[in-house]
């Protein structure tokens, strides 16, 4: 018996120094109006105790029973050692209410991304681990739905490896899509609409050098209400790694790989592909951005080896027409097909990928852009083929339905005519 509680106590003790909990505080919940009409984003800074590098083993979503009023929660390390200190409203639309250099320096590099429906516990596959240099400063972002409940608490459990082990690999995540906040639009009244972002292969032949090679272990892909469905791709649909098929709003799980795990080398370009329908939507189009009630088009890629410097590699549609994202108009079917075919079509798409570090206290980061001109035929697979195919599978099935029929007709038509002269059937 007093063996039993001997490994009990010393497992706890164990537990307890291998793993650290990062909780939104309790005062600013109090600060927020309940009755709030629109969502919005509360950020708490946290400063890890180790003295040494760790590594992440896993974590858990702390209270995660009660995440119904959650839209997503992320955790960032920030790029600098300084030591910050902020609990409050964060986000975009908030940037003029938080310090500038947790704006700057904070919400540059996600390492956890966790939606709506997603799990609550997470292991890293073996032999790999999340790293975490000595005096690690952490934001946790918890995007909240409007009316949340006045004692709602949420965080994240960090597990980590034992001091003295050291995984085999480092696990990196790579953030795909586009920004929250891009020129995406949504005409209304369509059963359909997709939205392609790509992660150029520039942006890989220049992170991914020496022939190396990162394996996928994980994804998650995010978007909001709208979407139906949300497809990533390797090589222009030539290796399709993903269909998440129907996309569930309230069921954002993490994505598993099965060994081996699909890699990505410098020769590859990765395109990430959202579809939408407005049906339900009729007096307005939808645009992008952070609440529930704008679009998204993201996902969040778990691999190893890490890739230094490589959190973001995104891209941003520069539409030609630009004048037509709006709502300052009477809506008709004819007219949002018009717009969506404008939309769909555009071939112009600006690339942003690398770390979104600034140098020193200037403007300039360590982001690479570049602008990139689609062709057609990359675009066609996306949207036009798709239609014509349709006409095409349906002409094509008609047709063969059609020469059956006249040679079935023209067998049994020669076996009567046999058969009226003797024959056998």
């Amino acid at each position: 018996m007093f063996l039993r509680i001997h490994i009990i106590s010393v497992s706890f003790f164990i537990g307890y120094v291998l793993s650290e909990d990062i909780l939104l505080p309790s005062f600013i919940m109090d600060t927020q109006p309940l009755s709030a009409q629109s969502s919005f984003y509360l950020c708490h800074l946290h400063q890890l105790k180790n003295s040494n590098d760790l590594f992440l083993q896993g974590y858990n979503i702390i209270n995660g029973a009660h995440t119904g009023h959650v839209h997503h929660l992320l955790l960032y390390e920030c790029s600098i050692k300084d030591n910050l200190i902020y609990s409050g409203l964060c986000g975009i639309y908030n940037a003029r209410l938080m310090p500038s250099s947790v704006y700057r320096y904070c919400q540059t590099r996600i390492i956890i991304a966790w939606a709506r429906g997603g799990q609550l516990n997470y292991d890293y596959p073996i032999k790999t681990g999340l790293k975490m240099i000595s005096s690690t400063q952490l934001l946790l972002e918890v995007h909240f739905e409007p009316s949340i409940p006045h004692n709602h608490s949420i965080g994240i459990q960090l597990r980590f490896y034992p001091l003295n082990e050291k995984p085999q690999y480092e696990v990196g995540v790579l953030t795909l899509g586009t920004l929250a906040n891009s020129p995406l639009f949504l005409p209304p009244s369509l059963n359909t609409i997709s939205f392609p972002t790509y992660c150029f292969n520039d942006c890989l032949k220049g992170f991914l050098k020496n022939n190396l090679v990162i394996n996928m272990f994980s994804i998650l892909v995010h978007a909001h209400q709208r979407a139906t469905r949300i497809i990533l791709e390797k090589n222009n649909n030539f290796d399709r790694l993903i269909d998440q098929n129907p996309f569930k709003f309230h069921q954002q799980e993490m994505i598993y790989f099965h060994k081996p795990y699909p890699q990505i080398n410098s020769t590859n370009e990765l395109s990430l592909i959202c579809y939408y329908s407005t049906q339900n939507d009729h007096l307005k189009g939808i645009y992008g951005g952070y609440d529930s009630n704008n679009e998204m088009c993201q996902a969040f890629i778990y691999y190893y080896p890490k890739v230094e410097s490589f959190p973001l590699c995104l891209s941003l549609p520069v539409y030609k027409n630009k004048h037509l994202m709006n709502n300052k108009r009477n809506w008709t079917n004819k007219l949002s097909l018009f717009i969506k075919d404008e939309l769909e079509s555009n071939i112009n798409h600006l690339s942003l990928c690398g770390d979104n570090i600034y140098f020193n206290q200037s403007n300039k980061t360590m982001l690479q852009t570049k602008l990139y001109q689609r062709s057609m035929k990359n675009f066609k697979q996306y949207s036009y083929v798709y239609l014509r195919f349709s006409s095409i599978f349906y002409t094509t099935i008609t047709s063969i339905l059609l020469i059956s029929i006249i040679y079935c007709y023209l067998i049994i038509n020669k076996c009567l005519h046999s058969f009226s002269n003797g024959g056998t059937l």
